[in-house]
C-alpha cells in the first residue's frame, strides 16, 4: 500500500517524524509529571497556571511502529476571525465540510483533490447569532448538513452545493429541520435519516431527536431516541445497525447504544453508566476513570469502539477502548478494554467554577477523532486540543496509546474572534476526520484553519523509536 516503501527511509532516521510530525520517542511531558501508564502525579497540583507543550520523558514505550503523521499542507481558508470546528471529508474524497463556532461565520467547502494544495470553494456565511459546529455530507450527493447552534427554530440547515439548484462557489439552503439549536448530527444517507441532539431537560423526552428528510424541502420530525438527558453526540454503525450514542449530562452520563434496524425507530440495547465508575475528579493523570462522556465511534472491522471524554478542567478525559463483540463484551454489554490520555497531558490548573483565568480550558482533554483502518495496523488520528494532532495505535486494543503528534500551532488568523481568547493560544486542534478512499486525513484547529496529511509508514518489530535523534530533528 503507499508508504511502506518509506520503511527503511524511517528506520534510518531513527524514526524521526516524518514533515513536521514528531517521533513518539520524542513526545514529552512536564518537568516531574506522571506516566500515562498510571503513575501518581508528583507536581502538577501547584503547576503555574501557564500551559507547558513539551516536557521530559515519553508517556509509555509504544509497540514498535513506524506509522506517522506526515504533513501536507495548512490554510486559513482566508478567514481572519478563525473559529473553525468540525471537518469532515467527503466519502469519495473530492470535497471537505468545515464548520465555525462563532456568530454568523459559517461553513466552508474546500477541493481536496490535491491534497498538498487545498483550495476554498466556498464559504457560507450563518445569520448573526448562529454557529455551525457540526457538518456532515448527504442525504444526497451535493448536499451538507450544518448544525446551528443555538438557532431559535432552524437547528440544521441543509446546503444544496451542487444536488439542485446550488452550485459549490453558489451553494443556497434548501431545506431547514426546525429542532431548534444542535451540538452535532449525525446524516444517514441510505435511509434520508438525520439524527440530531436536541439538548432536552424533559425527563420524559430521548435526547436525540430523529428526523425524515426524504422530502428534502419539507423534512419532518418522527420521534426522539436513546435515554433523555444532554446527548452530546450520535454516530450511525451500518456494520451493526446501532446509533452510538455518547451522553454528558445529570440524567445520563455514559456510552449508550441503540438498536437502528429501523431507521425512524430505534430501541435502547446496552449502556455504559459512568455514574458507577471511577471519577476523574478523584483520580491522577494516567489513571483511567470516567466522565463527560463525549463521542463514540466504532471500529469499522472489529467489535470495538472508541469512546472520548472531554473535561474542561482538572484532570482530563482521555479515550477508552470498549469491547462489543471483540472478546467478552457484547452490544448489550459494552466492557472498557483500553484506555490513555493524550501523550503530555496534565492537570488544567484554570478554568474552574468561579475562576477568572480561563485559558487552560479544555487543553489537554481529548476531542473530535476518527478511526483509520490500515492493512497491517488500526490508528486513530485526533484532534486533541492543544496537542494538535495526535496519532494513537489502537491495533491492540488493550493498549491504546499515542504514537506521534503534530503541533497545529502556524501563526494564527489575523483578528482572532474575541470568543477565542478563552482559550488561549494555538494549537487548539477541535476535530480530525480520516478518508479511506483517499488515504489522507484533515484536521481543524480554531486559531489556525486545516491542515492535510498522510499517515505514512508501516508496522514491524525491528524498528525502535530513538528519543535522542527524534528530538532533534523534531
Amino acid at each position: 500500500m503507499p508508504g511502506t516503501t518509506r520503511r527503511a527511509v524511517l528506520k534510518a532516521l531513527g524514526v524521526v517524524g516524518v514533515g513536521s510530525g514528531v517521533a513518539y520517542g520524542a513526545l514529552r511531558m512536564e518537568d516531574g509529571g506522571e506516566t500515562a501508564g498510571g503513575a501518581n502525579e508528583t507536581s502538577t497540583a501547584t503547576a503555574a497556571p501557564t500551559r507547558t507543550t513539551q516536557a521530559e520523558t515519553p508517556t509509555a514505550t509504544p509497540t514498535p511502529s513506524t506509522w506517522r503523521l506526515e504533513n501536507l499542507s495548512q490554510s486559513q481558508l482566508s478567514s481572519s476571525a478563525g473559529g473553525f470546528s468540525e471537518g469532515v471529508i467527503r466519502s469519495d474524497g473530492r470535497y471537505a465540510a468545515i464548520g465555525t463556532r462563532f456568530s454568523g461565520t459559517g461553513s466552508y467547502l474546500v477541493d481536496l483533490r490535491d491534497p498538498n494544495s487545498p483550495e476554498l470553494v466556498h464559504h457560507f456565511p450563518a445569520d448573526d447569532g448562529v454557529t455551525c459546529l457540526d457538518v456532515k455530507f448527504g442525504p444526497k450527493k451535493g448536499l451538507y448538513c450544518r448544525s446551528n447552534h443555538p438557532a431559535g427554530d432552524s437547528g440544521v440547515q441543509i446546503v444544496d452545493y451542487g444536488f439542485a439548484e446550488g452550485t459549490p462557489e453558489s451553494p443556497r439552503i434548501i431545506g431547514e429541520l426546525n429542532s431548534g439549536g444542535t451540538h452535532n448530527l449525525f446524516v444517514r444517507s441510505n435511509a434520508s435519516v438525520v439524527y440530531t441532539v436536541n439538548y432536552s431537560d424533559d425527563p420524559d423526552t430521548g435526547g436525540i431527536d430523529i428526523w425524515d428528510v426524504s422530502k428534502l424541502r419539507s423534512p419532518r420530525q418522527h420521534g426522539t431516541a436513546g435515554p433523555p438527558g444532554l446527548a452530546h453526540d450520535v454516530v450511525y454503525d451500518a456494520k451493526r445497525d446501532l446509533l452510538h450514542c455518547a451522553y454528558m449530562g445529570d440524567m445520563t452520563d455514559g456510552y449508550v447504544l441503540l438498536d437502528a434496524s429501523d431507521p425512524l425507530n430505534t430501541a435502547e440495547v446496552g449502556r455504559f453508566d459512568y455514574a458507577d465508575q471511577p471519577s476523574y475528579s478523584d483520580h491522577d493523570v494516567g489513571e483511567e476513570a470516567f466522565g463527560n462522556c463525549h463521542y463514540a465511534l466504532p471500529d469499522p472491522r472489529r467489535d470495538l469502539v472508541v469512546v472520548g471524554d472531554e473535561r474542561s478542567y482538572g484532570t482530563p478525559g482521555g479515550k477508552h477502548v470498549f469491547d462489543i463483540g471483540w472478546r467478552d463484551g457484547s452490544p448489550e454489554n459494552p466492557v472498557p478494554i483500553g484506555f490513555t490520555h493524550s501523550p503530555n497531558a496534565k492537570r488544567m490548573s484554570s478554568g474552574g467554577e468561579g475562576e477568572s483565568d480561563q485559558t487552560e480550558r479544555f487543553d489537554w482533554t481529548g476531542h473530535q477523532f476518527d478511526i483509520v483502518p490500515l492493512p497491517d495496523a488500526t490508528l486513530v488520528v485526533s484532534g486533541d486540543w492543544h496537542e494538535g494532532t495526535v496519532l494513537y495505535d489502537v491495533t491492540d486494543p488493550t493498549d491504546l496509546h499515542p504514537i506521534d503528534t503534530h503541533e497545529t500551532n502556524a501563526p494564527a488568523v489575523e483578528n482572532p474572534n474575541e470568543q477565542l481568547q478563552v482559550f488561549g493560544d494555538p494549537p487548539m486542534a477541535y476535530s480530525a476526520d480520516y478518508n479511506e478512499e483517499r488515504e489522507i486525513a484533515l484536521t481543524s484547529d480554531l486559531f489556525t484553519g486545516i491542515y492535510t496529511y498522510r499517515i505514512d509508514g508501516a508496522s514491524g518489530t525491528e524498528e525502535t523509536p530513538e528519543t535522542t535523534n527524534a528530538t532533534e530533528n523534531a
